[in-house]
């Protein structure tokens, strides 16, 4: 019944429409895909996922790029950095020679670089540490490089070492060619290894220079030459004890890479020649013998002891992170966790560099950084270690707070208390342990440029009576030198009785130069935590002056000219 009822009304029980039916009945229009949104799409196109690995290197680079090169020339050089610069000047031939003592054992490549730089900026404190800058960027970019061979993990923390190191920061931004020589020597490293692993002609040459840029960079440089050497040594005592047909092996190789040896060989001297010839002055005997007599037998005492009391205040007091960390690597890699042959060599690196940092008693603050950068690879090493096990999930926490007292630390240090201030009363003196070779003090460029400002060209001349420090002739560099200093215009005097001028001269009479070594004999604590905490000194500080004096300029004679006769 309810059938023929249905189909007399034209109808049937259906649960809904019909595909293509309409409410009315009426067939609906065919579907239509929506039109795509092309703008919202490109703006939400995921590009890259950020994992920690990368958030850890763009923070890493972001502080490097501004830890290195921002605010270059806010500090005034010092002695040593003015030295660099007036060799740089004198090589760029923009200015009067600047007569100025030789530096001993003098970065011919770099004051080379920095002679180009000066011809294409101008001379200036900015453009002098330019180069070294450059270095210390390179050194973290090869921190990159060097997850191949210490991991991922191990390289991110081999980066941050590096970066919030208060010690390599501070000579990435001063003329420290110990910096450069340490970034090449991880260079050299990277480029042995990809050698090694893949032997060609361009890569022995790419390994000799940069194995002779960095014997050339400095002293310390020289000496990581010979201990990576050195390192080699032991490892191949072991293979001689442990393979069969040594002698058969060895002409193998020789057979196969004695080409690239002598590759190495030959680009390692080019590049070493031509460093030493960039100094204008050959292969100076007396230059090249003060040199190696000043690692020898220089000026202090001899001795491990002595040693660590010249660099322990900054081990100790900036550089904890990566002296911890390091001592961590070594516990791992004697307790054979890393059964690599590269680990066990990083370690003899690191073994050499301390023992010749520490010995020799040609000392300089910088040579710290020969011993740092072994000491934090080797800590990569171990932390990329830690990182695979479960115990990272315990240290990570503290080695955080270790991370962030480096970077206070280094803050402090190379940027609150990084210029000295003369305002300062001498029982509340603020600074950091980098002044122990003397820090210039800032009315020095300013003295300077009162003392010169306004010269004629024809008159602008100084003469220097004593022994004036570099960097009072590097801030006076645009003036030319006479020999006989009364009948210059400017008169620059330090440790010496100043001349009788006229009372119509302008005279300076200022300390240039501020230094402190600490002394921790009787100290206590809180002296020590607020000079963490605050910058502030404790002892005495010494300074020297000097005098500068600027002679009157009376006006210009008339110009006579004479009649001629007849």
């Amino acid at each position: 019944m309810a059938s023929a009822e249905s189909q007399e009304h034209g109808s049937e029980w259906r649960l809904g429409l019909e595909p293509g039916e309409s409410v009315q009945g009426t067939a609906a229009p065919p579907h239509r895909e929506h039109s795509r949104d092309l703008g919202r799409e490109r703006l939400e196109r995921p590009l890259q996922v950020v994992t920690v690995e990368h958030l850890g290197w763009s923070l890493i680079t972001l502080y490097a790029l501004g830890s290195r090169l921002l605010g270059l020339g806010v500090r005034p050089l010092d002695g040593a950095e003015a030295r660099h610069a007036i060799a740089a000047f004198n090589l760029a031939g923009i200015g009067p020679h600047v007569p100025v003592a030789a530096y001993p054992g003098g970065a011919g490549w770099i004051d080379a670089l920095t002679a180009g730089l000066f011809n294409f900026t101008g001379a200036g404190d900015c453009a002098a540490r330019t180069i070294y800058a450059l270095a210390g960027l390179l050194l973290i970019a090869m921190a990159f490089e060097m997850r191949h061979y210490v991991g991922r993990a191990g390289a991110l923390g081999l980066a941050a070492m590096f970066s919030l190191s208060p010690a390599l920061t501070w000579y990435s931004r001063s003329a420290a060619p110990a910096l450069a020589g340490a970034a090449l020597a991880l260079a050299t490293i990277s480029i042995f290894m990809a050698l090694r692993a893949n032997p060609s002609r361009r890569r022995a040459a790419m390994l000799g220079v940069a194995g002779g840029l960095t014997a050339a960079a400095d002293v310390s440089g020289l000496a990581t030459v010979a201990i990576f050497a050195a390192a080699l040594v032991p490892l191949g005592i072991w293979d001689a004890l442990t393979v069969r047909n040594l002698k058969l092996r060895i002409q193998v190789w020789l057979d196969r890479y004695g080409a690239h040896l002598a590759t190495v060989i030959l680009a390692a001297a080019a590049a070493w020649a031509a460093s030493r010839l960039a100094l204008h002055d050959g292969f100076a005997p007396d230059r090249l013998s003060a040199a190696a007599y000043s690692v020898i037998a220089g000026a202090g005492r001899p001795g491990f002891a002595a040693g660590l009391k010249f660099y322990l205040p900054t081990a100790g007091l900036y550089e904890f992170s990566i002296v911890l960390i390091g001592v961590v690597g070594a516990v791992i890699i004697l307790g054979l966790q890393m059964r690599s042959r590269f680990a066990f060599w990083c370690l003899l690196w690191t073994a050499g560099a301390i023992a010749w940092g520490l010995w020799t008693p040609a000392r300089e603050p910088a040579r710290i950084v020969a011993m740092l950068v072994p000491a934090a690879v080797i800590g990569a090493i171990g932390l990329d270690w830690l990182h695979r096990t479960e115990i990272w999930k315990y240290i990570w926490m503290p080695l955080a707070v270790i991370a962030a007292g480096s970077l206070y630390a280094g803050v402090n240090a190379d940027f609150i208390n990084g210029v000295p201030n003369p305002s300062e009363a001498p029982w509340a003196r603020h600074g950091n342990l980098f002044r122990t070779e003397g820090a210039t003090l800032p009315d020095l460029p300013g003295v300077a440029g009162a003392a010169q400002a306004g010269l004629p060209v024809d008159i602008a001349t100084v003469g220097y009576i004593g022994s004036v420090a570099p960097q009072i002739r590097w801030y006076l560099r645009n003036l030319r030198p006479l020999n006989e200093a009364s009948a210059a215009s400017v008169i620059a005097v330090e440790e010496a009785p100043a001349p009788t001028v006229s009372s119509e001269s302008k005279r300076w009479n200022f300390a240039y130069s501020e230094s402190w070594r600490p002394d921790f004999t009787g100290i206590n604590a809180a002296q020590v935590t607020r000079f963490l905490a605050t910058g502030e000194l404790w002892g005495a500080t010494r300074q020297r002056t000097a005098t500068i004096i600027r002679r009157p300029v009376g006006p210009a004679a008339p110009t006579v000219i004479l009649t001629p006769p007849g």
